[in-house]
């Protein structure tokens, strides 16, 4: 009998999970017609504009677009919008400009909403200060004490 119940609440369990995991990709619009034909979607943009250059800022505008502020995120977005269309007429240096300032548009959106630098150019240091003031203090103790 105590099987029977931990089989019945396992599968009531598992059941439940299944639903609560089809409901939150649907919260994030999971299966949506970009992700379920991908190959249709990327031949799509083949066909607006063939250049490989100008696909990549394309994408690098994209993955900022949810890091920036909304006003930022708008005129990013048509700025990206813009530069394909110019790719689309054959004007890839004018389509690399639009991306970059784009780029550069959304970047700024995401200094604004979070207070630092959007860019990875420079690496986080940890203070030196601190570390030597451990290294002392660790000093005084045995090696086998940890406290």
């Amino acid at each position: 009998m105590t099987t029977l119940r931990l089989f019945t609440t396992s599968a009531v369990f598992a059941a439940s999970l299944t639903v609560s995991g089809y409901a939150f990709a649907q919260a994030q619009q999971a299966g949506n017609d970009a992700s379920t034909n991908a190959d249709e979607t990327f031949q799509k943009l083949i066909e607006q504009c063939d250049n490989v250059d100008v696909l990549v800022l394309r994408a690098r505008v994209r993955l900022l677009l949810g890091r920036t502020t909304e006003d930022a995120a708008a005129e990013a977005g048509t700025l990206m919008d813009q530069g394909l269309a110019k790719c689309g007429e054959g004007m890839i240096d004018d389509a690399k400009a639009l991306l970059n300032q784009s780029i550069a548009v959304a970047n700024a959106g995401a200094e604004e909403k979070f207070g630092t630098d959007a860019s990875a150019d420079t690496p986080a240091k940890a203070p030196a200060e601190e570390a030597d003031s451990d290294a002392d203090a660790d000093e005084d103790k045995p090696w086998w004490k940890v406290w």
